[in-house]
C-alpha cells in the first residue's frame, strides 16, 4: 500500500460503486487517492486485501474441534441445525421402534429397557448424520445464488465484486471514507495497514496499553 491508512470496501455492482467513488469526492477525499478495481484483476494487491479480510473473517467466526477439524461459519450453522432434526427424525424413529418392541418382544430386559435400548442408538445416528449432512448442505444452499461450479461454495465478495479503494495519509479521512462507504450499501469494508494487513477484529476495541494508531502501522496487525 502507498499510504498508512487504506479503505478498501466491496460493492455488489459497478454502478454502486462509481456512486460511492463521487460521494468520497464530494466529502473532501482528494480523487487522486481513490481507485476502482473493476472484476477480473484479481492480483490487484486492492482486491487481493480484501480477500485476505473475507478469509481472516472466516477464521474468525468458525469453529473448530479436536475431532472434526475446521469448520467455517456457514458449516457450523448447518452442523447445528442438523443435529436438531437429526435428533428430532432418529428420536422418533427410536421411539416407534422402541415401543413395538417394548410391548411385543420377549427377552431378560422390560419393555421400558427394550425402548431404551432401541431409542438411544436411533437418535445417536440421527444426531451424527444431521450433522455431517448439515455440515455439508448450508453452505451449498447459501452458495446458490452465485457459484461456478455445482458443488462449489460461492464465490467470495473479493472475487466477484468491485472494489473502491481509498489510500489517504491520515486516519480521520480513512474513517470517514470508511462511513461513507458503509452506508452506501458496500457488502463489506476493511481498512487495511500500510503493507495490506487487514486491521483485526481487536483493533475496533484496542486494550488500554496499545498506543494510539498502534494497528495501523505496518507488520503490527500481525502480532
Amino acid at each position: 500500500m502507498a499510504t498508512r491508512y487504506n479503505v478498501v470496501a466491496a460493492f455488489p455492482d459497478e454502478q454502486r460503486a462509481r456512486r460511492a467513488v463521487r460521494k468520497l469526492t464530494e466529502v473532501g477525499v482528494d480523487q487522486r487517492h481513490l481507485r476502482l478495481v473493476k472484476p477480473g484483476h484479481d492480483d490487484d494487491p486492492d482486491r487481493v486485501a480484501v480477500l485476505r479480510a473475507e478469509m481472516q473473517d472466516e477464521v474468525t467466526e468458525g469453529w473448530a474441534g479436536p475431532s472434526i477439524g475446521f469448520m467455517t461459519p456457514a458449516q457450523t450453522k448447518g452442523a447445528v441445525n442438523g443435529v436438531f432434526l437429526g435428533l428430532l427424525i432418529g428420536g422418533l424413529i427410536g421411539v416407534v421402534v422402541g415401543v413395538v418392541w417394548g410391548l411385543f418382544g420377549h427377552g431378560p430386559p422390560g419393555p421400558v429397557a427394550r425402548s431404551l435400548i432401541v431409542f438411544l442408538p436411533f437418535a445417536i445416528a440421527g444426531t451424527t448424520a444431521g450433522a455431517i449432512a448439515g455440515g455439508a448442505l448450508r453452505p451449498r444452499a447459501e452458495a446458490s445464488f452465485d457459484r461456478t461450479e455445482p458443488m462449489d461454495d460461492a464465490r467470495l465478495a473479493a472475487e466477484r465484486d468491485t472494489i473502491v479503494a481509498v489510500h489517504v495519509p491520515d486516519a480521520d479521512t480513512a474513517e470517514r471514507a470508511q462511513h461513507v462507504m458503509e452506508e452506501l450499501g458496500a457488502e463489506r469494508v476493511d481498512a487495511v495497514n500500510a503493507d495490506g494487513t487487514p486491521l483485526p477484529p481487536q483493533s475496533e476495541h484496542p486494550r488500554p496499553a496499545d498506543p494510539p494508531g498502534r494497528w495501523w502501522w505496518p507488520g503490527r496487525a500481525r502480532g
